[in-house]
């Protein structure tokens, strides 16, 4: 039988445009269900000398956000503002939301590691929950339908920082450097992108069936 094509989606939990993405990148899991499998690649957005307080880059985010909800529609929500953002003590780092998703692909599969990366943004987003607060990661991990204490223990362990900064290392060698984005994985593993950026839904879903058909 032959392989299904992989597609494989540049996320990362603390992009906004990620966030805007949302609706686009369902309408594409929908559409090529049986088609096509998805993987998620993470290069680390947030890394080194960008993490910190979230409240020194609010006006940054607050422009930002704004641009995402003209472009796409989609809005963060209150909670968002409420308890992150207007506080702004929480420490923004990519690092533990990718590596709940790195492990949650390992556990699960690559479906379940899109599944949890896209609900740690959701959950930032959407709901004002920290990504990298262990009861965010269970719940996330739970309704992705992992046993989410099984992947709190790896997400806890003492190799698991390291693991996840090599596959950062690894990921942005292969070209994930922009958030988000679409390839198309070739043969020998190489990428070959579809999209770059909040593109609409039903025109992701043009460029992915002609990428397809090549």
């Amino acid at each position: 039988m032959t392989a299904l094509p992989t597609l494989v989606v540049a996320h990362d939990p603390l992009c906004g445009w990620c966030w805007g993405f949302g609706p686009t990148l369902r309408r594409l899991r929908q559409r090529f269900a049986g088609e096509a499998r998805f993987r998620v690649a993470m290069g680390g957005l947030v890394t080194g000398s960008r993490e910190r307080m979230i409240g020194l880059d609010a006006p940054y985010l607050m422009r930002g956000l704004q641009e995402v909800r003209a472009r796409t529609g989609v809005k963060a929500g209150p909670a968002f503002f409420e308890r992150v953002l207007e506080p702004g003590r929480w420490v923004s780092r990519s690092e533990p939301a990718c590596r709940a998703a790195r492990i949650a692909r390992e556990i699960g599969g690559e479906e379940a590691g899109l599944d949890v990366a896209t609900g740690l943004c959701e959950a930032l987003y959407g709901e004002g929950r920290v990504p990298d607060d262990p009861r965010t990661v269970v719940r996330v991990a739970a309704a992705a339908g992992l046993d989410a204490e099984a992947l709190l223990a790896r997400w806890t362990a003492p190799e698991a920082f390291a693991e996840t900064m090599a596959m950062f290392d690894a990921e942005r060698k292969r070209g994930i450097v922009s958030y988000p984005a679409l390839f198309l994985e070739d043969a020998d593993g190489g990428l070959v992108e579809i999209l770059a950026g909040a593109v609409a839904p039903e025109e992701a879903v043009a460029m992915v069936e002609a990428a397809l058909a090549r």
